[in-house]
């Protein structure tokens, strides 16, 4: 299984939108879109103020196919089978059930798959063979998840995710926790809903290859 695997730093980074870029980065029906969503194991409080299907799961973890809720209008899976994944999975999975929920994937997808992955809990498990961080330009560090140094670190390519229409920089408090954390002065700036090609070009020549 190769994988290609997005993580961030908070919500609203633009992981989906950077999935879909990969996606179509790559020719149609190419991958297999995986998003993988992990909850706190005790549920308490849904961040988004109610409860919903990811944190109040009463099972250890759950794999959604369904075409009738992935394909769901204005959702994250419709927007990856909309880019042209050939296959969508939702797995969401409580913490300590992480590692199974993911086994439990591999599973279902099989050994010989392309695999365009969102999720940052699941990178260490599935251990990508090439790993994209995106960090919203604006909001405070102090949201970023604690996973964020780590993932920072040993990612591929470190992309602040900047609207082509703002006419704002990027906080200079982002960019210096990203090259503080990252430990080298290597991060991309651009708008990850542009073609690949426009804002990587040398990631582009290695999908092409």
């Amino acid at each position: 299984m190769t994988i290609i695997s997005v993580a961030g730093a908070c919500s609203r980074s633009g992981k989906t939108a950077l999935v879909e870029t990969l996606i179509r980065a790559l020719p149609a029906g190419a991958a297999v879109a995986v998003k993988f969503t992990t909850t706190e194991d005790v549920f308490e409080r849904c961040p988004r103020g109610t409860p919903c299907v990811v944190c109040d799961i009463d099972v250890p973890f759950r794999l959604i196919e369904s075409p009738l809720v992935l394909r769901e209008a204005g959702t994250d899976t419709d927007r990856l089978a909309g880019a042209g994944a050939a296959r969508v999975i939702w797995a969401i999975a409580k913490q300590n059930a992480a590692a199974m929920a993911w086994k439990a994937v591999e599973e279902r997808i099989g050994a010989s798959a392309l695999v365009v992955m969102e999720g940052s809990t699941v990178v260490e498990l599935a251990r990508p063979k090439t790993l994209f961080f995106v960090v919203h330009p604006f909001l405070s560090t102090e949201r970023w998840k604690p996973t964020s140094g780590p993932l920072l670190r040993r990612a591929d390519a470190a992309i602040v995710n900047l609207p082509s229409g703002e006419t704002r920089a990027p906080s200079a408090a982002v960019l210096e926790s990203v090259r503080r954390l990252r430990q080298r002065d290597d991060l991309i700036v651009a708008d990850v809903t542009k073609p690949l090609r426009e804002w990587a070009p040398d990631v582009a020549d290695r999908f092409a290859a």
